[in-house]
């Protein structure tokens, strides 16, 4: 790649700076490359392209071991160091989406992949989603619980039940996105307890693996069948603890016949075909014609009928996706409903043919919408229309049917899962109770904590008021989402490829809000208040832009770049410097953007993805870099003429975004955000610790820091939103019982902006501590956990509330009691 140089250009009316050989991410031989059109264009490629690429760079790869010795170096450090915060400090605390409500769809919770429902109590079902890891229902749906928060893999691929034994639970880890790329795989968890626990079994296994279907033989639960995507098909002969590879050419599916003699697997072999339980596949089923992306239904009732669909690539838009049937045992399939359209312009992304157990005639092709036959695939027909008003979200992932009532059928896709009783004449949805968006970015309203916005994956731009209900904003894929620093009502947020939209009314109504803006723009653009003067935000695409009327227009202040502007930053103390980024390249304004220079030498060639800038100083700012290999954390000291590593210990890791700690005073406090976990340093970045416990291992996309109040915010990208009080913080000061319960007066008293408060136990208690203002709300909880008995210390900071008395309250199962407080700023 081309060291960049910048081309000052200057006109009448402003200097422009134009980066004129600043390039996206080129990655020689990226497996993103050269793609079809038909396929480049769609919006779940390019969001997986700008997820992946940015973790392989500067490789064309993911290195196969990267994640696993992340994982290995995080766990280690939590056994030498813990935790940064002791085990008396309050875990982190779910915020939901629980669920979201996205429009016409519903209560959304986000992807899911795959489903399998228990052969007897058909009350439990259990669900593995794109990156939330395995949830368990055991009312029918009205309730769920999450099963493997902190197990080795969250991205689901496949899920089985042991019919002989259905407290055996297989989950197959990564997510079978058929582009090449998965996220983070680890080969399959098992549990022998209906999902208490669990058990990895990798070791021959793709150690990058991604998981399409997971089957069992009927009549011996030992030998189960896997198909693996591009790794091809395995075969475990001893109940999942070994595998070993039938052949490596791409799998896509594998079912058994009732009988489980016979196997049929999927691939770019086309249909295959095993007598001897899936030991061998010898014989090729006739008139079946290997497609890009192809999958195969057997009908447990007929075992002679058998429907398979294809994805062809190559083809035009309304023929990409061409079903055939077998009413032969497999030996020959020909082709039905010749000339539907199943919209499969992005089948390489969702996709699957089911046959119901029940009734040979009845079958469904997943797509975008889901297609129906009661014919015997004479006819399809579309029966969700998620585009057009129906209520099951858009893109199809997998299907069930009951075990015993024919007419009940479920079905998954990007927003959730839904249930129909009728065969899928109409359909509710399954969701609330499930947290699983994927979060891009979050951001907190300064002056109502309350008020939460963030930008998903599949389910628009979703805000709270304070419920862990969360609704839309607005749809499409949501991004970056900014309050301003000033006026807060005012608020920008974007669809994908930095589609803004911007709000007057802290979210209530969004309109557009691109006028002016031109260019190619990142899968997430930059969206940036300035700190401290009204009407005017910043954004990019290829070049900067920005407004002085709240988003109504644009104009720009650099010229173009081949390259799209991924990350833009402002300095709170002296707004006359900005930061923008491109790839691994960052360059530093000192005149409001108008002019930039090139501030790179000293990073690391890897793919920058936050900017911090110190809020009391700019000559203090911080960089985070995603990708493997290298370090992820630099500092400057002096506006970027020189870096230094501030990583330290961290696990190496992506990091996808760093906080400077400023509770209004300096601080050598910073937090990461990165795939494995939150971090966070007090001496400057010498050693890290992970910050708290409660944390799901998935990834960590988003840091928000509420000032006024000391919450820290993190948008996960598969486990909704959580937060911790970073400012109140519990030790314990003495151990053994105390003689009686007792909640002291805090001190001191008055205090500004911090006091203790002390409480003693004479056993083990749940203990919650509550602070109240006179209206009787509810402003902070800074104990809400079990305590072991002894007396304890709670530091409490108000920096964030007004002056005034307040109250502070202790429960336990066996006592309570309250007392005043005077807070005088």
């Amino acid at each position: 790649m081309k060291i960049l140089s910048l081309v000052f250009l200057i006109t009448a009316l402003l200097q422009i700076v134009k980066i004129s050989n600043a390039q996206e991410l080129n990655i020689p031989g990226s497996i993103y490359n050269g793609v079809d059109s038909t396929i480049s264009s769609r919006k779940p490629f390019n969001r997986e392209k700008w997820f992946y690429e940015q973790r392989m760079f500067p490789n064309n790869y993911l290195p196969k071991d990267a994640y696993s010795k992340a994982l290995s170096q995080r766990d280690e450090m939590r056994k030498q160091n813990g935790y940064y915060y002791n085990d008396y400090t309050p875990s982190w605390i779910n915020l939901g989406p629980t669920s979201g409500y996205y429009f016409n769809y519903g209560y959304i919770s986000s992807r899911i992949v795959t489903l399998a429902i228990h052969p007897y109590n058909h009350n439990i079902i259990y669900i593995g989603t794109a990156n939330g890891g395995v949830w368990k229902t055991t009312d029918g749906g009205i309730s769920w619980n999450p099963k493997s928060d902190n197990e080795t893999s969250l991205s689901s691929g496949a899920i089985a039940i042991d019919p002989m034994n259905p407290e055996i639970i297989y989950y197959g880890t990564g997510e079978a996105t058929y582009s090449l790329a998965s996220y983070y795989g680890r080969g399959l968890l098992k549990s022998t307890n209906g999902g208490t626990t669990w058990t990895n079994y990798s070791s021959d296994l793709p150690s990058l693996s991604y998981t399409s279907r997971i089957v069992i033989r009927p009549g011996n639960s030992n030998h189960l069948l896997a198909a693996m995507g591009n790794s091809g098909l395995y075969r475990s002969t001893n109940a999942g603890q070994n595998w070993h590879l039938v052949f490596s050419n791409r799998t896509d599916d594998v079912v058994f016949s009732p009988t489980g003699d016979t196997a049929y697997a999927s691939g770019n072999l086309g249909i295959v075909i095993s007598t001897d339980g899936g030991a061998t596949f010898p014989f090729n089923a006739g008139g079946y014609t290997s497609a890009t992306r192809n999958h195969i239904a057997i009908c447990n009732s007929s075992p002679n009928i058998l429907y398979a669909a294809g994805y062809y690539a190559s083809n035009p838009n309304e023929t990409k996706i061409r079903v055939f049937k077998s009413t032969n045992h497999g030996e020959f399939f020909y082709p039905v409903a010749v000339g539907t359209n199943f919209e499969g312009k992005q089948a390489w992304y969702d996709f699957y043919i089911h046959v119901s157990p029940h009734d040979p005639d009845l079958a469904f092709v997943g797509s975008i919408d889901i297609w129906r036959t009661t014919n015997g695939g004479d006819n399809f027909y579309n029966i969700t229309n998620g585009y057009n008003g129906g209520n099951v979200h858009v893109d199809q992932h997998n299907m069930a049917f009951h075990p015993v009532d024919p007419n009940i059928v479920f079905c998954t896709n990007d927003g959730g899962i839904n249930k129909s009783t009728n065969k899928g004449d109409t359909w509710t949805n399954l969701n609330q109770g499930l947290t699983l968006t994927q979060f891009y970015r979050i951001a907190s309203n300064p002056s109502n904590y309350l008020h939460i916005l963030g930008g998903t994956q599949d389910n628009g731009t979703q805000r709270t008021y304070g419920s862990i209900d969360w609704v839309a904003a607005f749809g499409g894929d949501g991004g970056e989402v900014v309050y301003h620093s000033v006026s807060n009502q005012f608020m920008l947020g974007e669809t994908q490829n930095n589609g803004v939209k911007r709000s007057m009314d802290f979210g209530g109504y969004w309109v557009s809000a691109t006028e002016g803006l031109t260019g190619s723009a990142a899968w997430i653009g930059p969206l940036i208040s300035h700190p401290d003067s009204n009407g005017i935000f910043y954004t990019a695409r290829q070049q900067v832009f920005k407004t002085t009327n709240w988003g109504a227009n644009w104009f720009p202040i650099s010229s173009g770049t081949t390259g799209t502007i991924r990350e833009l930053a402002i300095s709170k103390s002296d707004p006359e410097v900005m930061y923008a980024s491109i790839s691994s390249y960052l360059y530093k304004s000192t005149n409001m953007g108008y002019n930039f220079t090139s501030v790179t030498n000293g990073l690391p060639s890897r793919t920058l993805t936050s900017i911090q800038v110190h809020p009391d100083s700019s000559n203090v700012a911080v960089v985070s870099f995603s990708g493997f290999g290298t370090n992820k954390i630099f500092k400057t000291t002096n506006q970027g003429n020189s870096w230094f590593s501030i990583a330290g210990n961290l696990p190496d890791s992506p990091v996808n975004d760093v906080l400077i700690f400023y509770p209004g005073f300096f601080t050598s406090t910073y937090i990461a955000a990165t795939d494995v976990g939150v971090f966070v340093t007090d001496d400057w970045g010498t050693k890290w610790r992970e910050l708290t416990y409660g944390l799901p291992n998935t990834v960590c996309m988003s840091l928000d820091y509420h000032d006024f109040t000391g919450r820290l915010r993190v948008g996960t990208f598969g486990r909704g939103v959580w937060e911790f009080n970073i400012l109140n913080t519990i030790s314990q000061i003495a151990t053994g019982s105390a003689d009686n319960f007792e909640l002291l007066q805090n001190y001191p008293n008055p205090f500004n902006p911090s006091t203790v408060i002390t409480f003693k136990l004479p056993s083990k208690q749940k203990v919650k501590l509550t602070v109240y203002n006179t209206l009787g709300e509810v402003i902070t909880e800074p104990v809400n956990s079990m305590l072991s008995a002894g007396t304890y210390n709670v530091n409490l900071n108000m920096s964030g509330f007004s002056s005034g008395l307040y109250f502070y309250k202790i429960e336990t199962d066996n006592f309570s009691d309250t007392k005043k407080m005077i807070f005088i700023k």
